[in-house]
Parts: structure tokens; sequence; C-alpha cells
């Protein structure tokens, strides 16, 4: 069954524009991701660790030394944080101005790829980066420094 999906501004920053996903309906990936993990919850330090990347990334850009390589080669998927954590965010980072927040989940296995809660987010997050590759070439998408514009509705 196709889902209708939107990318939506989440935060502006002089140095990079944080874009999420928002499925028909739903809240965002972000917001799925944190309510996940309530404040209180056995998961604050791994929380505060990634909200701690996601403000720096604010100040300085989506610099891609700032990511954990996940995915496959060819697409754009990464992973928050860099250091050591129970959690995963997983992310799509088109340039160093612009990156797009999905969801993510607690890294139960060595690879994401071995847990099908991960492993099922990523798939969905390669989907619409691939979504995004083709609508750029197409001409629907075009990136303008950390803006993102044209129709940035999506079905998959």
């Amino acid at each position: 069954m196709k889902k209708r999906l939107e990318i939506e501004l989440f935060e502006e920053h002089p140095n990079v524009n944080i874009y999420t996903i928002r499925f028909k309906n739903e809240t965002t990936e972000i917001e799925k991701f944190l309510d996940k993990f309530p404040e209180g919850c056995e998961f604050d330090r791994d929380v505060d660790i990634i909200i701690k990347w996601l403000d720096n990334i604010g100040k300085r850009g989506a610099l891609e030394r700032y990511f954990r390589i996940e995915g496959k080669y060819k697409d754009n998927v990464f992973a928050l944080p860099i250091e050591n954590s129970n959690l995963r965010l997983y992310v799509i980072r088109l340039s160093d101005d612009i990156l797009i927040l999905g969801n993510g989940g607690i890294k139960k296995t060595k690879a994401y790829n071995k847990d099908p809660e991960l492993n099922n987010i990523v798939e969905q997050i390669q989907s619409i980066d691939c979504l995004i590759k083709n609508k750029e070439r197409q001409g629907s998408i075009q990136i303008k420094g950390k803006q993102l514009l044209g129709k940035l509705e999506f079905e998959i």
C-alpha cells in the first residue's frame, strides 16, 4: 500500500536547514522518534547526545564528519550520533546545508539490517532519498543553498 508523505522544514539555522518527514495524517518522523523515548526513560542520556549533535549541526552545518555512515554507498542515508550510544536516528544528508530527519530506534544489533525495526526505517528513508534524487533529476525539486524547493510531497 502506498503512503503519502511530505518533506517539511523543521528548523532553520544560518548554516543549515533541517527538514523532517511527515506521513499523511501522522506526526513527523522526528516527533515519533522522540515520543519513543520520553523524558525520564532509561535512554535520556542517549537522547541528550542526539540533541547535542543536532544543536552542533544547527550551528556548523550538516558536515559529513558529524554522521555515521549507514545505508548503501549510493544513497545519502546516515545516522546520529557518531559517538557511542544505544540509539540511532536515521537521516538523509543532502548536503552540508540540508539535512532531513527521519526516525530511529534502539540499537540492539551490530548492523541495522539485522534488526527488523531499524531495517524497515532505513529502507523507508532510502526510498525517500531515491525519490528526492529522481525528482531533482526531473527538475521538480531544486536545491538552492540550504533550501529544498519544489513539490515536496511524495508517494512511496
